[in-house]
């Protein structure tokens, strides 16, 4: 007699179609839980916050990155290996977090990570059920839904995390701000700009070469300003960094003022000599404001990371603009 092997979709769902049993995903649940309840728990030696900078920055951009693979399954052709991956994925990235964080001696700083952390542990645990759910259910629009919103969080709440590093670094803090004021000075040179084509912009008929020394000495002093960024970047020092942004800062905030009054000596009826000087202005601004934002980039990553070659290439261009700067305030 022979006999055959039934077996009922229905009965081993799990075996069908190659889905891990619920206790798989109650494992990683309990881990990450288990992880968030340990984020107050004292470390054998902890060191400064910003020793930890990279590594938390580091755990953050894994876990906003798992985020968005996870908003994107459903439309992916790989959904299936996205979804298995998915709860170790999360479990492994949010350990690695809480580990780095826990490393930090206590500061305000380090309570602002506990906080976003301990928060981000509620999402996680949910896109993993999440991901369960859907692969039971492929079809049901509903989890699919919960899945976008609760990982869209996970992105949300790691890129806080970022946030707070960014903010807390006292160099990066600098560059920020001094960006800031970048931001405000080409503004207010377009705005110049804009009048002087106008016929509107008023003129004080002083001498422009009273002006001229003011703009080329700037102009100069923010190529060295911009080598201090560098160096402070290589060196990955928080302070030597928020030197050099604030020293820059002055610096373009010099030369505006002296490129502001060059323009104010000119003639009303000189447009183009009033446009020119602004133009340039405008584009060594822009330049320096580049060059801070590669500063923040390339800071504290390996030598041999991409970053490095926009930063380098990025003050060579300032260099090559501040010296068209001063080539065009010679001329006039």
């Amino acid at each position: 007699m022979m006999f055959h092997l039934v077996l009922f979709p229905l009965m081993f769902p799990y075996m069908v179609v190659g889905l891990m049993p619920d206790e798989y995903f109650r494992q990683k649940i309990e881990i990450i839980t288990e992880t968030r309840d340990s984020l107050s728990e004292p470390v054998d030696a902890a060191v400064p916050f910003l020793d930890q900078y990279e590594a938390i920055w580091n755990s953050a951009k894994t876990l906003s990155l798992i985020g968005m693979d996870a908003i994107g399954a459903r439309n992916s052709d790989d959904v299936t290996k996205i979804l298995k991956d998915l709860p170790e994925r999360i479990t492994t990235a949010y350990e690695a977090l809480v580990e780095n964080v826990r490393k930090c001696e206590e500061s305000n700083t380090k309570e602002a990570l506990k906080e976003a952390t301990n928060n981000l542990a509620v999402y996680c645990i949910s896109v993993i059920n999440i991901s369960r759910d859907v692969r039971v259910k492929p079809n049901d629009a509903n989890s699919w839904r919960l899945m976008h919103d609760h990982a869209k969080t996970i992105s949300e709440v790691a890129n806080s995390i970022r946030q707070v590093l960014i903010q807390s670094g006292s160099g990066i803090q600098a560059c920020i701000e001094t960006i800031g004021t970048i931001a405000r000075i080409t503004e207010n040179l377009e705005t110049m700009q804009m009048l002087a084509r106008d016929g509107t912009l008023e003129s004080t008929g002083d001498p422009f070469p009273n002006h001229r020394e003011d703009m080329s000495g700037a102009a100069k002093r923010l190529i060295g300003a911009a080598r201090l960024l560098v160096n402070g970047a290589i060196s990955s020092n928080q302070e030597q960094v928020k030197d050099a942004a604030m020293t820059a800062e002055k610096t373009i905030s010099d030369l505006a003022d002296a490129v502001e009054s060059g323009v104010f000596s000119l003639s009303i009826d000189d447009v183009v000599t009033r446009s020119l000087l602004l133009n340039a202005g405008t584009d060594v601004a822009k330049a320096l404001s580049n060059s801070l934002e590669f500063t923040m980039d390339a800071f504290m990553k390996f030598p041999n990371d991409a970053s490095w070659d926009k930063l380098y290439s990025s003050v060579k261009e300032l260099v090559i603009i501040v010296r068209s700067f001063l080539e065009t305030v010679e001329s006039f």
